[in-house]
């Protein structure tokens, strides 16, 4: 007899169970909200969210781009953008900086630096993305990217590079760029 009430016990819980869990479901006929899907009034229109556009630097002209670089440095430019990458393994620049924007755990990355700069130029006020690169390289703590720590740069670039070899590294860097935007040129 016991075990027959457990057993009808068992069952009545199992049932109100079921009950509760499909008063919980949710109503298939009901739009869901999300940002493809958005339940409109009479007359309303959804416009989607549109991202903000990437700067870019193939927009730039030369003067926008080479703005506010030293005098010892803006007649040299454009440098020789081959000579440049031979620079960053002597000097140890792809020991930390990668073209892999996978691969950021040690330095920030250099893919699409170029792209980068014009922005990071911007929003630190300075006068065109190439200044933005020559003083991060020669006074590498003046912009440290979020994430980062300052002092892991070594500082003595401006020392160890002459201006011809700075406006190689320069052009290098600046060529950098989004593939879409090099071929648009």
């Amino acid at each position: 007899m016991a075990r027959r009430t457990l057993l009808k016990t068992t069952l009545s819980a199992a049932m109100l169970a079921m009950v509760l869990f499909s008063a919980c479901a949710p109503d298939p006929s009901l739009q869901l909200i999300s940002p493809n899907m958005v339940i409109l009034g009479e007359g309303e229109v959804f416009v989607p969210p549109t991202p903000t556009p990437r700067p870019r630097i193939a927009v730039l002209t030369d003067e926008e781009i080479y703005a506010g670089l030293p005098d010892t440095i803006a007649p040299l430019m454009p440098g020789d953008s081959a000579a440049g990458e031979a620079l960053t393994v002597p000097h140890g620049c792809t020991g930390c900086h990668q073209l892999d924007n996978s691969l950021v755990e040690i330095a920030p990355t250099w893919f699409e630096i170029a792209d980068t700069a014009v922005g990071r130029a911007r929003q630190t006020g300075e006068a065109g993305p190439a200044l933005y690169l020559y003083t991060s390289i020669t006074d590498p703590d003046s912009f440290v990217v979020s994430g980062y720590n300052s002092g892991e740069m070594p500082q003595t670039f401006s020392d160890d590079m002459d201006a011809q070899d700075l406006a190689h590294l320069l052009t290098y860097l600046l060529s950098l760029r989004a593939e879409a935007a090099v071929q648009e040129q």
